[in-house]
């Protein structure tokens, strides 16, 4: 089919639409739901903290921990209640320290019911 150049150039009449309505009269609605365990996480004071980081790294070196409960006793280092550590202790210690490291990446967040409204004015 071929096309007159004359009509081609012209707009047509049925393709311009009036614009009636502006930005201002969308509304857009949404419900965002954010779930995070990492908002219950106390504050650790620095000495704890940096015992903590100590017998991460001394097992990520190779220590088993009944080594690190002797070095931390050898270093004299005592446990937050002011004993001595012993295997088990430095074992549940490094459970729970694994475990809120867990916790502080554990964040979800989510968007619903996301609508586009358009608000018609009553003249």
């Amino acid at each position: 089919m071929w096309i007159n150049l004359g009509i081609w150039l012209s707009r047509l009449r049925w393709s311009s639409f009036p614009v009636t309505h502006t930005w201002k009269d969308l509304v857009l609605t949404f419900q965002v739901t954010v779930t995070s365990r990492s908002l219950s996480l106390n504050y650790l004071p620095e000495e704890r903290s940096d015992r903590l980081q100590l017998i991460e790294s001394l097992f990520e070196s190779g220590h088993t921990d009944k080594q690190i409960a002797e070095i931390l006793n050898e270093r004299k280092i005592l446990t937050p209640r002011g004993g001595k550590y012993y295997y088990e202790l430095v074992f549940v210690t490094r459970r729970k320290f694994r475990l809120r490291k867990e916790r502080e990446k554990e964040k979800n967040c989510v968007v619903s019911n996301l609508k586009l409204h358009l608000a018609m004015k009553s003249d």
